[in-house]
């Protein structure tokens, strides 16, 4: 029997956050329940933990600093490798110490590997299954490198995007990678690498040259490939996000439109109040102040009036005396001529004092009939004005209470609809770009394959035989589950793919690509142990009976078949001496539940275990 490693458990730690954990046993494990609650993230964490990429950062992790990951090993012993959720190296401790933190480390690893050393994760890994000194190749020139644990992990490390891949399930779909690719699967299925394998040495320097023009554009692609997986989508998927948002932002748009135009016109309307009403508060201003003009004016009537009353008064009592010597001239009564008139005429004073006072009462009658008019203008203005508040008031309230909220929420969301656009846009181009450099490199080099076609010596052929036995163990698989329509299956080295009774692998529904791209990664863990080959001993499979719960139509459902019940019944009879781990939305069936080591996320904080990761 082979070296082996296992999986023993996975902690999250953190300084202000209870410790979180998961631990797994031999045979089989399944960790199912409801949706966002980090059953797919765990996948991600032990990738990381073993050397992967870097960690998707998600709020339910905020709080934690590191994790842990503890691993059984046949050759080693039991050891814990803790790393920051940022990144970096590792430090090392004796023993399965889960969520401790009163244990001093061991010493220190690096996350770099470097080839036949094991002060890094890939070479301990590598070491612990005794294939720490092997070679792939890498191109058509037969130039080889160190195998990674990464080449092995992608094969045994299965997560939820790369289940349902219509790609081989041995290759990433990485052009530049495809020569190492196909080389550690015939390492995997053959034990044999490819150390003895000697490049060839006959190239001119011109085409020296042309191979350093081909090594960076590999390096372009690399690093462009490796930006597109950080961000995690698909070109499909970012197309259909895409022609989405194209959608909202239209309508989004017509709504904004609508909704402006409609404030356009409340806004215009209440001008047309405001303006209403400036005017009748100005009319009432001007009325107020004639009035308070017309009260001077008439008590300057009543003054005049009085002035001519005293004098019609006076100049009467002069009349009815007795007839004495002129006050003004002193003449005698005799000599007064009294049918003269003269200065002093008396009488023709108060007749016209008395026509002045017919003339101001007239006067003062106008200005009373003018003072009511007003008065009355007033009123009615008054109550206008109140009616025009009440307009005002509504027609603002309006404005401000629904259609500018409105509004600004549409502004909002039109904003953020082309915010997501135009990050949409920007990771589409790193595929555009990619498929430019492609390109380029396929106008300057022609198929690498080809290349390597030319010259057998270097060519990564996969032994007929080993891919004629590996293929009946994949079948042997299928048909124990009672997979529908399994009939043969043959491996295909040109599309490195199973061919399922006549149909490729890939071309199925998204379901059933779930459950054979399951079966190729047991039956490479089965293959390997029935011809003691070099294997780590575990798998882990996300989402592998996703044609239950998401088939894409009828032909990718299998709802109704036997196989859920003896998929789990299989891996419990056929993987005892090995560890298999499945993350999945549903439950296995009851009758298998003391069968296997069950981990089960509710969502809800107060039944059972919400989650991956601790409610805070």
């Amino acid at each position: 029997m082979h070296e082996k490693i296992q999986l023993r458990n996975v902690t999250f730690l953190g300084v202000v956050v209870e410790p979180a954990s998961i631990s797994f046993n031999q045979g089989l494990n399944v960790v199912c329940g409801a949706s966002d609650t980090g059953k797919s993230f765990l996948v991600e964490a032990i990738d990381f933990l073993l050397g992967g990429k870097d960690l998707r950062r998600i709020p339910e992790l905020d709080g934690y600093d590191r994790a842990r990951i503890a691993i059984q090993s046949s050759k080693n012993g039991a050891w814990t490798f803790e790393r920051s959720i940022d990144g970096g190296n590792y430090r090392v401790y004796e023993g399965v110490i889960g969520a401790r933190t009163d244990i001093e480390d061991s010493g220190k690893i690096n996350v770099k590997h470097a080839a036949g050393r094991e002060d890094n994760i890939s070479g301990w890994l590598l070491g612990a299954i005794d294939v720490l000194n092997k070679s792939l190749r890498k191109n058509a020139r037969g130039e080889c490198r160190s195998l990674s644990f990464r080449d092995i992990a992608r094969m045994i490390i299965v997560n939820e995007q790369e289940i349902i891949r219509q790609d081989s399930p041995f290759l990433t779909g990485q052009y530049v990678t495809k020569t190492s690719e196909k080389s550690a699967l015939k390492f995997m299925l053959t034990g044999t690498d490819d150390g003895a394998v000697v490049s060839t040495d006959i190239r001119k320097q011109s085409e020296a040259n042309e191979m350093a023009k081909a090594e960076l554009l590999d390096q372009w692609i690399i690093d462009l490939e490796d930006e597109i997986a950080q961000h995690g989508f698909s070109r499909k998927e970012l197309e259909e996000q895409l022609e989405k948002l194209d959608v909202s932002i239209s309508s989004s748009k017509q709504q904004l439109q609508l909704a402006q135009t409609h404030l356009n016109e409340m806004t215009t309307r209440r001008r047309e109040i405001v303006r209403c009403r400036e005017k009748i508060k100005d009319r009432i201003d001007d009325i107020n102040n004639m009035l308070e003009r017309f009260s001077l004016l008439r008590a300057q009537y009543v003054s005049d009036l009085q002035r001519l009353m005293a004098i019609e008064e006076s100049g009467s009592l002069f009349v009815h005396y007795e007839r004495k010597p002129c006050p003004l001239c002193g003449a005698s009564p005799d000599a007064q001529h009294s049918d003269n008139e003269c200065v002093g005429d008396v009488e023709s004073i108060v007749i016209a004092a008395a026509a002045e006072m017919e003339k101001l009462k007239r006067l003062a009658s106008d200005l009373d009939s003018t003072v009511s008019g007003l008065r009355d203008e007033s009123v009615r203005l008054a109550e206008e004005l109140v009616d025009v508040e009440d307009e005002f008031s509504e027609v603002d309230g309006e404005i401000k209470s629904a259609i500018a909220p409105e509004l600004s929420g549409m502004q909002s969301d039109y904003s953020e609809y082309v915010d997501a656009r135009s990050r949409v846009t920007s990771n589409l181009s790193l595929f555009s770009r990619l498929d430019k450099v492609y390109a380029k490199k396929e106008e300057l080099f022609g198929d690498t394959d080809k290349s390597e076609a030319d010259d057998p010596k270097l060519a990564a052929k996969l032994p007929t035989k080993t891919l004629h036995d590996f293929s009946k163990t994949v079948e042997n698989i299928l048909t124990s589950w009672d997979f529908p329509d399994a009939g043969s299956v043959h491996f295909d080295e040109t599309i490195m793919d199973f061919v399922i009774n006549g149909k490729i692998r890939g071309n199925r529904g998204k379901g059933l690509r779930a459950i054979t791209h399951a079966a190729a990664t047991l039956g490479l863990l089965e293959f390997c142990k029935e011809y003691s080959l070099p294997h780590p001993g575990f798998v882990v499979l996300d989402s592998p009976l996703l044609a239950y719960y998401k088939p894409e139509g009828e032909d990718d459902s299998l709802q109704g078949s036997s196989l859920k019940q003896k998929f789990y019944k299989y891996l419990i009879e056929e993987h005892s001496d090995s560890q298999v781990v499945i993350i999945e939305n549903e439950h296995p069936p009851e009758a298998f539940e003391d069968q296997l080591d069950l981990t089960v996320f509710t969502k809800n904080p107060q039944q059972g275990r919400f989650g991956l990761l601790a409610v805070h």
